[in-house]
């Protein structure tokens, strides 16, 4: 698992939607806005059609504070934030918890359950112990990698099952959510926007993306995906989202080098090491979480036992770049071929 900062998915709303909706009949004209700011430690941009810009500018502001509320909770960088509390009284009895760092341990649960432990939330120790070594230049020993993985098991959080209380039930463990956070901030943004009754949205959290609706006389929103070969290019074919959540887990950008090998910054929590050979994972899904989520656990279970986890799940659907016998291979599930758009002049 890992903490992203900054991977292979981002918008092309701003490209390829248009500035402004044109006006169909009767309809009222609708405009497009565009904010950004690094909520979270990454960078987050969200796109609206609104009745006005001063309307839109409104509902993003509402958006950015609801993201800074979560990070609030859910920050282990953050001494005050109610995961560090919780970290702080792993071993003790169960404790409250905000309702953010609740449902995110809940979501989180179900997709360590789905995934036999691909996924798991208390990778914290073996995270810090690999950011460690990294720096050090060398990698961590047998020891040093059993003592942390002792520490590392999902079944070990309780929460209650409607209050927002936990436990973490070994004294030393951690959390650290950075493979399912920011897809639930995504989700949570969109919420605010829909609140605030704009009619078409999308949100970029450091290559996390979620919309709802679409661009005015358009069918879906746009988006790219990062090429993994080639850094700052596309692939030729965006996706089209509509109600959807995508997000991109990989190697290429972030890893660890010791002694001339690299190493991939996704972590196996069931052996405690770097990933090897997995170089991009995209996935398409109901919303941001669940396509967070389930990034990084695909990426561990390796591209056979990825395609067949989501070919079993309607609405999920996958693509993955892998390193095998010298050469790179690109697999995908049956709809995702569905979901790419061949670009066309006018957009």
């Amino acid at each position: 698992m890992r903490r992203r900062e900054w991977v292979a998915v981002f918008a092309l709303a701003a490209a390829m939607s248009g500035c402004a909706a044109r006006v169909r009949g009767g309809e009222p004209r609708l405009v497009r806005v565009s904010d950004g700011g690094t909520p979270m430690g990454t960078y987050m941009m969200a796109t609206v059609y609104a009745p006005d810009e001063e309307s839109g500018r409104r509902a993003i502001a509402a958006a950015f504070a609801r993201v800074e509320e979560i990070e609030a909770a859910t920050s282990h960088y953050r001494e005050t934030s109610d995961i560090s509390k919780l970290i702080a009284a792993a071993g003790g009895p169960p404790m409250p918890v905000s309702r953010d760092l609740w449902a995110v341990l809940r979501r989180s649960a179900e997709v360590s359950a789905e995934t036999d432990g691909a996924f798991d939330p208390t990778i914290g120790p073996l995270m810090a112990l690999w950011k460690k070594t990294w720096r050090k230049g060398k990698a961590p020993s047998e020891a040093e990698t059993a003592a942390a993985k002792a520490l590392v098991d999902w079944r070990a959080v309780r929460l209650a099952p409607d209050a927002p209380q936990a436990q973490l039930l070994k004294k030393g463990m951690s959390l650290d959510l950075g493979g399912i956070g920011k897809g639930y901030a995504v989700d949570q943004a969109l919420a605010v926007l829909r609140e605030r009754r704009i009619p078409a949205a999308l949100v970029d959290m450091g290559g996390n993306v979620a919309a709802y609706g679409a661009p005015p006389e358009r069918p879906a929103w746009l988006v790219g995906i990062r090429d993994p070969s080639r850094p700052g290019k596309i692939l030729p074919k965006p996706l089209k989202l509509l109600n959807q959540g995508v997000a991109t887990s990989g190697d290429y950008e972030q890893f660890g080098t010791v002694a001339g090998r690299r190493y991939s910054h996704i972590l196996d929590p069931r052996t405690g090491k770097p990933l090897e050979g997995m170089t991009s994972v995209t996935v398409v899904a109901k919303d941001g979480t669940t396509a967070d989520g389930y990034s990084t656990a695909l990426s561990v279970l390796g591209p056979e036992k990825a395609l067949a986890f989501a070919e079993k799940r309607p609405g999920v659907e996958v693509m993955i770049v892998y390193e095998r016998d010298g050469a790179t291979h690109t697999a995908r599930s049956k709809g995702f071929e569905r979901l790419e758009v061949t670009p066309t002049a006018s957009q």
